[in-house]
């Protein structure tokens, strides 16, 4: 109900400027191709609903950045949106304090009661992407640093894997992206670091990771790593993705068996009313088979390509912050979504990233147009003082 709440509202502002809309869409070619494939997929999907649940799903994050790009109209604005979704993981993580300490939630992880652990770390790992690229770029590094330790503690509290991969590697690609000199290379080598240290050194964190983990050492790890691999914990999904793979990829690996089939089948077939298949490119190659993987893929790329562009071209450092948090948010978004339901948590997660690359997309618009408008001042004035002849 809240996305579909979001999606309307969205759908409503958007009608209203639809001249606009419709040459912002010229803009986003490869992204409506991924989604019209996922329309035409619905022609052989088993459930009408569940289709349309899951069409509403992926094309959220594609709303949210048309309404960024038609509706914001000033650095102002941008800056105002910044500080809303900075004062959003704020809030969310004074909410899990407050609820912990009244007693109102028995989680052993830190959450939000009623919230499961990663949905919430998801949600503070998009935020983080935010603090990090502006300890990234500007000079107010104190409080950014705050932030980011902050967060940091908190997703690993939450103690969900993915979204802590998610969140070292999407600040790895920050730190590289966005640091000068020596410290571009050195910090995002820390960062990476910390990854496998943190989950080999911590006994809590090496027992989540491994089975056995009691076994599992660094020295152990470095001579075998097969092993290492085979004894990863995969809480279920090993078994679940063959399954699923079985069913519905194998029958029709190329176009697949039709969006929202696989939640069709755990909500509705499967025993135990399982919804979820943890990895949302399984998912697609169930779903939308190679094709659609490799569409979705390419506008992932895009987007990428799109900010390296905007990080090479510009030198503002507004801009460069916006570019940033959209290259640390996309990039962490495609990791979790690997072992994790990142469609599924789209109000949570998805649009939060997906804004990110319109902000950074909208800074440089209205960049260019102050400067065009300055160019044609400066024009006029120097024609105005040029001596009559």
């Amino acid at each position: 109900m809240r996305l579909f709440g979001l999606w309307l509202a969205m759908f409503l502002v958007l009608a209203a400027r639809f001249s606009k809309v419709n040459k912002c869409l010229l803009h986003y070619k490869l992204h409506l191709l991924f989604l019209g494939f996922c329309l035409i997929s619905m022609l052989w999907a088993p459930s009408l609903s569940y289709s349309l649940r899951m069409l509403a799903k992926l094309s959220a994050p594609l709303l949210i950045m048309i309404l960024i790009m038609t509706v914001i109209s000033s650095m102002r604005q941008l800056e105002m949106m910044e500080r809303m979704v900075l004062a959003s993981g704020i809030a969310a993580a004074l909410l899990a304090l407050v609820t912990r300490w009244i007693g109102l939630n028995s989680d052993p992880r830190f959450t939000i009661p009623h919230t499961s652990p990663a949905t919430f770390s998801a949600h503070i790992v998009a935020v983080s992407m935010f603090a990090m690229a502006g300890f990234a770029v500007t000079d107010k590094k104190l409080l950014r640093g705050m932030m980011i330790v902050a967060f940091s503690t908190i997703v690993l509290a939450a103690f969900t894997r993915i979204t802590i991969v998610a969140m070292f590697i999407g600040f790895s690609a920050i730190l590289f992206l966005g640091g000068r000199g020596i410290g571009r290379i050195i910090l995002p080598m820390l960062s990476a670091a910390s990854l496998p240290a943190l989950f080999l050194l911590s006994p809590k964190f090496r027992n989540r990771m491994f089975i056995g983990g009691d076994e599992m050492s660094v020295e152990r790890v470095v001579d075998d790593p097969e092993i290492a691999i085979g004894k990863i914990h995969g809480s279920g999904r090993f078994d679940a993705w063959e399954m699923v793979l079985h069913r519905f990829f194998e029958p029709s690996p190329f176009f697949g068996s039709g969006i929202g089939a696989t939640q069709d089948f755990f909500y509705e077939q499967s025993v135990g009313g399982l919804g979820v298949i943890h990895s949302e490119y399984v998912r697609m190659l169930s779903e939308i088979g190679i094709l659609g993987l490799t569409l979705f893929v390419v506008v992932v790329l895009g987007y990428l390509w799109r900010l390296f562009r905007i990080l090479r071209s510009r030198k503002r450092t507004d801009i460069r912050k916006y570019a940033l948090a959209g290259t640390g948010g996309l990039t962490a978004y495609m990791i979790f979504i690997a072992t994790d339901n990142g469609f599924d948590y789209v109000t949570q997660f998805g649009l939060y990233v997906f804004a990110f690359v319109a902000m950074a997309e909208k800074a440089k618009e209205l960049a260019e147009g102050t400067t065009d408008r300055t160019a044609v001042k400066t024009h006029r004035g120097h024609r105005l003082s040029m001596p009559l002849a």
